[in-house]
């Protein structure tokens, strides 16, 4: 589906461009040879975001003020371009087929990716804020409502925040009746996700003899009125942190292992276990709920799996439309020889 792949001054790549020709394709070499930087190039022609959480400026070649990514695409019998072009400070500038989208939504429409990466972990082992990246992720990718009342209320908090640091206390308030509207769309659907979520790992972890569940925990109400108060009754301990106490931007999505909170209290592998299950389940949503191609980015996800979960894992992304693996070697399983096979060399 991804025929084509320009890079420009985008992370260790001045100038590179890849011709794809196959719905697998494998990207090898030694490490630091910019395997991770292609793949992260193709998320962010998908969602206009990196899969690692970088910032416009980690993602620009050291020296230089901009970088732009372009991929010719084919899909249901037409054909595409998309091109980004962003600074350092984040001004971008993007073209679907030569022309600019109305709308940032619009140019994000194309294609899916749904990425697998060795930082996955921390959505099970790490602070609060990995596990609401995950799900904040995962459905603005499907659902625009979503990503829309996410945006107006983060740019909202933002803008409360900055006058809170500034002690203008009037000016922070206008945002508190945005703030309160925003959080219900966003509350819904975060426990909606998080039950569909936790059933589908559940499922895959039933052979295992395991049972897991997702608790959302949260003080912002389904009720726009009730977060007004809420929000307004916070506002002098508010002025005195110089930050917003109430949310669902502090909300927490427990993870329980056979009724143990697995952050605590399970081992490393069990973490690297249900951290695959959930990014499986991620792929299975996206691939239901999208109208579009979906494409698999496996980042070396291999290397710390056994033979039944790698296997596992190929199996269970085999609808994908598209498929990227990176591998420092080729492993002695599986049909890997077989795909498209793209060298390249330590920088």
């Amino acid at each position: 589906m991804i025929e084509y792949l320009e890079l420009e001054n985008f992370r260790n790549f001045r100038e590179r461009s890849f011709q794809f020709s196959s719905g697998s394709v494998v990207l090898s070499g030694p490490n630091g040879s910019g395997k991770s930087s292609v793949l992260e190039s193709l998320g962010y022609l998908s969602i206009l975001r990196s899969f690692r959480g970088a910032r416009s400026r980690d993602l620009v070649t050291l020296g230089e003020h901009e970088f732009q990514l372009k991929c010719r695409y084919r899909s249901s019998g037409r054909k595409g371009i998309l091109s980004v072009r962003e600074s350092c400070e984040g001004r971008r500038e993007l073209l679907i087929s030569g022309a600019r989208p109305l709308r940032t939504s619009d140019f994000i429409k194309e294609f899916r990716c749904v990425s697998f990466v060795p930082e996955d972990r921390e959505i099970v082992s790490g602070a609060s804020g990995c596990r609401r990246r995950f799900f904040d992720m995962m459905i603005s990718s499907i659902d625009h409502g979503y990503l829309k009342s996410l945006s107006d209320f983060n740019r909202a908090l933002m803008q409360r925040n900055r006058a809170l640091k500034s002690n203008k206390a009037e000016v922070a308030m206008h945002f508190d009746r945005e703030l309160a509207e925003r959080s219900p769309e966003i509350v819904s659907k975060r426990i909606r996700y998080a039950r569909i979520i936790g059933e589908k790992v559940n499922e895959l972890l039933k052979e295992k003899g395991s049972s897991f569940e997702i608790r959302y925990l949260s003080t912002a109400s389904l009720e726009s009125d009730q977060n007004l108060f809420l929000i307004r009754k916070n506002f002098e301990k508010d002025k005195v942190r110089k930050c917003t106490s109430f949310g669902p931007q502090l909300d927490e999505f427990e993870f329980r292992l056979d009724n143990k909170i697995m952050r605590s209290f399970c081992s490393t592998g069990q973490k690297g276990i249900v951290a695959l299950m959930l990014k499986l389940a991620e792929f299975s949503i996206v691939r239901e709920k999208s109208s579009v191609p979906v494409v698999i980015l496996a980042d070396d996800v291999l290397c710390d799996l056994d033979r039944r979960n790698s296997e596992l894992f190929l199996e269970r992304i085999q609808s994908a439309d598209q498929r990227f693996f990176t591998f420092a070697a080729l492993p002695a399983f599986g049909d890997f020889k077989e795909y498209e096979n793209i060298k390249l060399e330590e920088k």
